[in-house]
């Protein structure tokens, strides 16, 4: 055999190994993808409703996640398009970010996207704005390059409120990209922020734990 084709082999094979370990790893992303969401969610609920605002806008969000967890995807989009129409800063906000996760599960990732980086720029505050950055990268690790995702990221590893979600996000892009110790080091640092989540940092000792057998 020749050198260049026995290099090939062993480059297929860690590409192989490298896909299987993401695919392993799925579930704790779309697990972060979820807690971000529920943080989103309550955030933006406590805002409304400490400043008394229209309750009625509270009641079709609700209705439309209802529309949305009965898979009436099409009815559910058209519900959060009102919200949206009705211009109230929290829930306009949260519907645009309700709306492009469904336009992706429905399958049209390039739209959710745009909601995302459009928010990104023009939310209604700092927090929101964080957010859509990290659903942006959580929804695109499949279609942009790695460096990109890094950039995109870096500016949360210095925010008091993202810091660790940051750094595990960050760790997760590593991952995908099959560099493993690179990932590790990111989980390492969540475990030295005494400012992480107990959930996180259970989460960054699994992982290194997972990465150590792997």
């Amino acid at each position: 055999m020749s050198e260049e084709f026995i290099k090939e082999v062993d480059e297929d094979l860690k590409e192989e190994k490298r896909v299987k370990l993401w695919k392993k790893l799925l579930p704790y992303v779309l697990g972060f993808s979820f807690g971000v969401i529920l943080i989103t969610s309550g955030f933006v609920f406590w805002k409304n409703y400490t400043k008394n605002t229209n309750q009625t806008l509270g009641d079709d969000y609700t209705a439309a996640v209802d529309l949305a967890n009965e898979k009436d995807i099409d009815a559910a989009l058209l519900a959060l398009d009102r919200i949206v129409n009705k211009g109230s800063d929290g829930y306009a906000t949260i519907a645009k970010m309700k709306k492009a996760s469904l336009l992706i599960e429905k399958g049209n990732l390039d739209a959710g996207l745009a909601i995302y980086l459009d928010l990104e720029k023009n939310a209604v505050d700092q927090s929101f704005r964080d957010i859509a950055t990290i659903l942006y990268v959580l929804n695109s690790m499949d279609e942009q390059e790695p460096e990109s995702l890094l950039k995109k990221v870096q500016p949360l590893e210095n925010s008091k409120v993202w810091q660790s979600s940051a750094l595990e996000l960050k760790a997760f892009i590593f991952l995908k990209n099959g560099q493993k110790n690179l990932a590790r080091e990111s989980f390492e640092s969540i475990l030295n922020l005494k400012s992480s989540p107990s959930s996180l940092s259970t989460r960054a000792r699994n992982m290194i734990e997972y990465l150590k057998e792997n």
